[in-house]
C-alpha cells in the first residue's frame, strides 16, 4: 500500500475571509439604518399621542403644515386655492386613497382647520392626523 504523507506545515489562512465578513455585516447595518422617504425631507415635528394606527397603502395623500403655517404637498408650498384644485382633482371614488395631515406640533389651529375644511369640501371625508 501506498503511504500518504501530509505536510503539517500546510494551512488554511482564515483571516482574509472573516475580514470580508466583518466588512459585509458592517455595510449591511449601515445600509439598512437609512430611512429614504419624502416626508422627511420637510423639518416637521409631530406630536406625540398614546393611541396610534399604522396605516400602509400605495396611495397616501399627504399634507403637510409646518411651524411657519406654510401648507405642502410633495415638498411644494402651496396655498389652500391650489390645495382645493389638487384636492377636487384627487380619485375619491378609487376607495383605496388615504389622506394624511402631518401638522407641526407649533403649527396653528386655524391653518389645520383650514385645511380640513378644504378637504372637507371636496368630499374627503376620511382623514388621518400624522403623529409620532
Amino acid at each position: 500500500m501506498a503511504k500518504h504523507e501530509f505536510d503539517d506545515g500546510v494551512q488554511i489562512n482564515i483571516t482574509p475571509l472573516i475580514d470580508i465578513l466583518f466588512i459585509l455585516l458592517l455595510f449591511f447595518i449601515l445600509t439598512s439604518t437609512f430611512d429614504i422617504t419624502d416626508e422627511k425631507a420637510i423639518d416637521v415635528t409631530l406630536p406625540e399621542a398614546d393611541t396610534e394606527q399604522a396605516v400602509e397603502s400605495p396611495d397616501l395623500f399627504t399634507i403637510t403644515v409646518d411651524r411657519d403655517d406654510n401648507i405642502m404637498y410633495q415638498n411644494a408650498v402651496i396655498t389652500p386655492e391650489q390645495l382645493n384644485e389638487i384636492a377636487a382633482g384627487r380619485d375619491i371614488a378609487a376607495g383605496d386613497m388615504i389622506t394624511v395631515i402631518a401638522a407641526d406640533e407649533k403649527a396653528s389651529h386655524g391653518r389645520v382647520m383650514t385645511v380640513l375644511d378644504t378637504l372637507r369640501a371636496n368630499s374627503i371625508t376620511d382623514i388621518n392626523i400624522q403623529v409620532k
